[in-house]
C-alpha cells in the first residue's frame, strides 16, 4: 500500500474518483487517534493511518454512499461490541466527468471551450483530420481524427461520462447514437430537429433495439432557451450537462425540448 500523500497524488494526477475519511473524534476506543486518515479508491483501501482493521473496514463500506452522491458529511461511526463511536468527515474527491463530443464541426467549438471551463475533461472525435486536431480544439484532453468504430473502445465510457453527437450527417449519427445506447452514459444527447430524431430513432428500431433504450437520449440536444448560434446551441447544451449532473433524478426535465420529454411527440414514434 502506498503511503497517504503518494496516493493523493495519484487521484489528482490520474484523474479519479475518491473519499478521504478523516477520524475528527474519538470516543471510548483506544487505538485510533483523532486525525488519522483513510483514502478509499475504485472501493479499495489505498492508504491509511488509521491502525484498525475493523474501523478501516467500516469506512470503506460508509464511503460508497457519500461517493455515489458526490456529497461531502460528517458522519457518526458506531463500532460494535462496544469498540465506541468515531466521528469521522468523510470528503468526497470526485472525478471530473467526461464529455465525449462526437463530431467536429461549428457546434463543437465553442462546446468544448464552455466544457473545459465546467470542469469536464473533454474528449473530441472526428473522422476528418481537418476537423479534428489539436490547433481547433487546444482544451481537449484527447482529440481522434479516426473512423467512429475505431474509436469507440477507446473512450471508456462510464457513469460519469456524457456524450454529445454533432456529426455531420444524419447517418453517422445514427452510427454513434447505435453505439452510445449501449454504454453506461449518464447523459446522451444528440442534434437535430424533432421530425429527424424520430426518423432516427425509427430506423434503430428496426434494427430490433427497444424503444425503451432511447428513454435517456435528449435529442434534440439542450435545454430549451431559444438558442440559435453554435454559441447559444452550446450553453443550451452546457446548462442540459449541468442538470443532469446535479440532479440526476430528473426534476428539471421540463425545461427540456428533447422528443422524449414531450408526450405530443413521443405520441408520433407510436
Amino acid at each position: 500500500m502506498s503511503s497517504l500523500s503518494e496516493a493523493l497524488v495519484q487521484v489528482v494526477e490520474q484523474g479519479t474518483a475518491a473519499v478521504l475519511a478523516t477520524v475528527i473524534e474519538v470516543e471510548g476506543h483506544d487505538g485510533v487517534e483523532a486525525g488519522a486518515k483513510c483514502l478509499i479508491r475504485d472501493g479499495q483501501v489505498r492508504a491509511e493511518t488509521i491502525g484498525d482493521a475493523g474501523v478501516v473496514e467500516a469506512m470503506l463500506h460508509e464511503s460508497a454512499v457519500h461517493l455515489q452522491e458526490e456529497k461531502s458529511k460528517l458522519v457518526s461511526l458506531n463500532m460494535p461490541a462496544g469498540g465506541g463511536k468515531l466521528e469521522v468527515f468523510f470528503e468526497v474527491l470526485p472525478a471530473p466527468p467526461k464529455l465525449v463530443v462526437v463530431g467536429a464541426g461549428h457546434i463543437a467549438v465553442p462546446l468544448v471551450k464552455m466544457a473545459k471551463v465546467l470542469d469536464f475533461r473533454v474528449i473530441v472525435t472526428d473522422d476528418r483530420l481537418a476537423y479534428a486536431n489539436r490547433e481547433r480544439f487546444p482544451e481537449a484532453a484527447d482529440v481522434y481524427a479516426e473512423e467512429y468504430e475505431d474509436v469507440f473502445p477507446k473512450l471508456a465510457v462510464n457513469e460519469s461520462s456524457y456524450i454529445v453527437i454533432v456529426t455531420r450527417g444524419h447517418r453517422d449519427d445514427m452510427r454513434v447514437l447505435r453505439w452510445a445506447i449501449d454504454t453506461r452514459a449518464r447523459y446522451i444527447s444528440m442534434i437535430g430537429s424533432k421530425r429527424k430524431t424520430i426518423g432516427v430513432v425509427k430506423e434503430l428500431e428496426k434494427e430490433g433495439i427497444a424503444r425503451a433504450a432511447f428513454d435517456r437520449v435528449y435529442a434534440p440536444m439542450g435545454l430549451e432557451i431559444g438558442a440559435v448560434s453554435p454559441e447559444e446551441i452550446a450553453i443550451s447544451v452546457g446548462a442540459e450537462m449541468i442538470a443532469m449532473r446535479r440532479d440526476p433524478e430528473g426534476n428539471w426535465r421540463s425545461l427540456s425540448k428533447s422528443i422524449f420529454a414531450d408526450e405530443h411527440l413521443r405520441a408520433l414514434l407510436k
